[in-house]
């Protein structure tokens, strides 16, 4: 084939080399079904398939050849258009590999050349003027922050990047804390921890709570939302929503009143202030605020039987009561130091307030799996199965040091690339989590940051 023919040309060989591609199609589609599947090829269907392959081989070629005249007619007729769009692939895959860094846990990278250009570069559309000059920026312009944040979300940067406007003033982009993905300036929720969030997440987070009680309430690394804030943002149907929720779960769990008809179950509010009657207003039926069942005028209060239910349950399978809301605990790892959601610290043997009983600290198989597990998680899988022996050594050190301090007051988080299930929520997650390099907990970046 001539190298240097045109694009006619090549349209006009690829048409013939197709077609000729489909007559062999046809030949091999009429031989379906006539043959026993296990027969051997005939040299008449070896040649037809040799001569297939070729054919798309051929097809590959005159494909590609196309493609770059037509890249040489762009630079002929739309040098700056290409350049752009080159400047903008180069910036895509320095963003991708800075994000690459940032999942291994590596400090942010310093912003690429190409990055710093598609920040600062107002891209317009190209009518035949020159944009760039000998590989360097030449238009470029201080956009206005709304600009800025638009350029922002097509870029994708990974990381929070100050810079310089011609003015002096220092301009920031910012990421969401849960997705990741760079937020306008207008969309945006600030954390009292500096953090932020687009509103999606703010929102998904919200109706989370409404679900989740441990979410409740609102916070970030600990530190409360403003719930003022965040009601705007809200849709009508979610704050109305969220809004009784909190009433709900800002009421404590022992004074909490719900309707008794198992159909309904409405949160009727609190029975503080002694003996009286509700009547619910989903179902109507009138609740006795004391013993929480149906009214009873006069009789004596019984006990709750759906209490009595979960208590008997809660026996069965060795629970125990928090001594300060009351709520059904179940401890899977660790030792018998338990730390409430209402923050009481108590024996999870005795359930009296943590050091005020005789019963030992731990049982050694539970202390045992928990070292494991720490080890495990700080060091993989990989590690464990190429040193077992190491392996071995450490689960028995870090046992050691569990005896002596096994609680983890202040948890402090770094990415751990490779998915798993939270330890918290037990979502599965592909590409990541969080782990705390203190007591090697494994989350993902939600509970790392609205849960624990």
């Amino acid at each position: 084939m001539n190298t240097r023919c045109s694009v006619p040309v090549i349209e006009a060989e690829a048409l013939v080399l197709a077609l000729s591609l489909l007559d062999i199609e046809e030949v091999e589609g009429s031989r379906k079904g006539k043959l026993r599947e296990d027969a051997c090829l005939t040299d008449e269907e070896i040649a037809f398939n040799i001569q297939a392959e070729n054919l798309k081989i051929s097809l590959a070629e005159l494909q590609d050849r196309r493609f770059a005249l037509s890249l040489d007619e762009a630079l002929q007729t739309d040098t700056a258009a290409l350049r752009a769009l080159s400047l903008i692939n180069q910036g895509e895959r320095d963003d991708h590999l800075a994000a690459l860094a940032l999942e291994r846990g590596d400090n942010s990278p310093t912003p690429t050349h190409s990055q710093e250009a598609l920040e600062w570069t107002r891209i317009p559309p190209v009518c035949g003027s020159t944009m760039f000059g000998n590989n360097d920026i030449t238009d470029i312009v201080e956009p206005d922050p709304d600009e800025m944040d638009d350029l922002g979300e097509s870029s994708h940067l990974p990381y929070n990047v100050g810079k310089l406007s011609a003015r002096g003033e220092t301009l920031s982009r910012v990421e969401c804390i849960i997705c990741g993905d760079p937020i306008r300036r207008s969309q945006r929720f600030d954390a009292p921890c500096s953090h932020f969030y687009c509103r999606d997440c703010l929102v998904n987070l919200a109706e989370a709570s409404t679900r989740d009680e441990t979410l409740y309430p609102l916070r970030c690394c600990r530190q409360p939302l403003p719930v003022a804030n965040v009601l705007p943002l809200l849709p009508l149907d979610l704050r109305s929503q969220f809004q009784d929720k909190s009433a709900e779960f800002a009421t404590p769990p022992t004074s909490r009143v719900y309707c008794p008809n198992q159909t309904c179950s409405t949160f009727l509010g609190s029975s503080s202030g002694g003996r009286f009657e509700i009547t619910c207003t989903t179902c109507t039926t009138r609740v006795c605020s004391a013993c929480k069942n149906r009214a009873h005028s006069t009789e004596d209060c019984a006990e709750n039987a759906q209490s009595l239910m979960i208590q008997s349950l809660a026996s069965q399978m060795g629970w125990q009561t928090c001594p300060g809301c009351h709520a059904i605990v179940e401890l899977w790892q660790g030792c018998y130091h338990m730390t409430c959601r209402c923050s009481t610290q108590f024996c999870y043997l005795c359930a009296a307030l943590w050091k005020n009983c005789d019963c030992r600290q731990w049982d050694d198989q539970r202390l045992l799996d928990d070292a494991e597990r720490r080890v495990y998680n700080q060091f993989g899988a990989r590690e464990a199965a190429a040193h077992p022996a190491i392996f071995v050594d450490r689960v028995y050190q870090r046992m050691a040091e569990l005896e002596e301090d096994h609680e983890c007051l202040v948890h402090e988080w770094e990415y751990r690339s490779g998915g798993g299930r939270c330890e918290e929520c037990h979502d599965d997650l592909w590409r990541y989590l969080m782990r705390c390099i203190h007591c090697q907990a494994l989350t993902c970046r939600r509970c790392s940051v609205n849960r624990l």
